[in-house]
């Protein structure tokens, strides 16, 4: 069979939504910086045209090799190293969350998840039946998902590390994790999150403003509130492409962390409709490929990097009309940043590659 005709279709207006918008949501923070009013457009571009590269890549590699234990191991140890070493770089905006490469940017943290989804997808693909053997499969999969998502707390980055556990639990699930074992995960993961917010009074915060934003609209609750008023004032169809006002000094990471939000400005409840849409397509034919994956690794591989991409997604939208803390997650394929670009590319490749042996 040929690639899932809907699923590129999806791909393709969410990646040319994208592009759309980061032109417009990062022309006034570029001038703010004193860069071209296109500096981050072109740079979205460089990086779109590396992450179709890695998209074809993907899309024509034999994902079955991805299965081997060997494989799936070294790329979590080259996940683990690499996010060990960047704690110990020079922080940036209070985190050590980048390699910086000269002109380029690199976090390690988006590959990580991928790295996990590939790992998970090989242990339960080979153990399947012994998902509920405490040492065969819950153990390794707690070492392993539980040690990346905690380097990834401490970057800070507790939006990314929630993220790579939960899909991980997902799939646990999926593959018939007893109830008791799902009860006592769920405590850890309650647990390990309650005490990361504690851990910084910041998270504390943005947990207040989040039930009350009114209380602090220039402190706490800024954020959420700007977002807001730029929903708010997008209406039905929006006030315009390139014509929102939020975006300018008012909107915090316009162009990455609240990019749903400039598109409800500016393109409306119809905009940030399609988006909601597309999303929800890109689940029903994500979960339709793995269901006809022809291998059970293929299942769970399918499975881990939809359940990712849209509850990533479903996430920014979130915090965006504030159904949820803020945090700092990019809109999968529509947000500017170069690795969650090229993450995500690379995501869809392998999503794509098993649509194609569907049956």
């Amino acid at each position: 069979m040929g690639i899932d005709g809907w699923l590129f279709f999806t791909t393709g207006v969410l990646v040319l939504a994208g592009l759309v918008m980061v032109g417009s949501a990062s022309y006034y923070v570029a001038m703010s910086q004193g860069l071209h009013p296109y500096h981050y457009l072109v740079r979205h571009i460089v990086h779109l045209a590396v992450g179709a590269g890695l998209l074809g890549a993907m899309l024509h590699f034999p994902y079955r090799r991805l299965s081997d234990r060997s494989v799936a191991v070294t790329l979590v140890c080259m996940a683990l190293v690499a996010l060990v070493v960047v704690l110990a770089t020079p922080a940036a905006g209070g985190a050590h969350r980048w390699f910086r490469l000269g002109p380029l940017n690199l976090q390690p943290s988006e590959f990580a998840k991928l790295a996990s989804i590939v790992f998970m997808a090989s242990l339960l693909s080979r153990r399947e039946d012994e998902v509920n053997d405490l040492w065969a499969v819950p153990m390794p999969c707690l070492g392993a998902v539980g040690m990346l998502a905690f380097l990834i707390a401490i970057e800070p980055d507790l939006g990314s590390a929630v993220m790579l556990a939960g899909t991980a639990f997902v799939m646990l699930f999926v593959a018939g994790l007893r109830w008791r074992f799902v009860g006592a995960l769920v405590g850890l993961g309650l647990v390990g999150v309650v005490v990361a917010v504690l851990a910084e009074p910041y998270r504390l915060t943005r947990i207040r403003s989040f039930f009350d934003p009114a209380a602090d609209t220039q402190g706490a609750g800024f954020q959420l509130t700007q977002s807001l008023i730029a929903l708010g004032s997008g209406g039905l169809t929006g006030v315009g492409l390139g014509q929102g006002l939020q975006k300018a000094y008012f909107l915090p990471a316009p162009h990455t962390d609240f990019i749903f939000s400039v598109i409800g400005e500016e393109l409306g409840l119809l905009g940030t409709g399609v988006i909601l849409a597309a999303f929800l397509l890109l689940f029903w034919r994500g979960i339709r490929a793995a269901a006809r994956a022809p291998d059970r690794f293929g299942f769970y591989l399918a499975l881990g990097l939809t359940v990712l991409l849209v509850w990533q997604g479903l996430t920014h939208m979130g915090v965006c009309v504030g159904m949820m803390p803020t945090k700092g997650l990019p809109l999968p394929l529509i947000s500017y940043g170069g690795s969650s670009l090229l993450a995500t590319m690379a995501a869809m490749g392998l999503l794509l590659n098993v649509s194609q042996h569907s049956n």
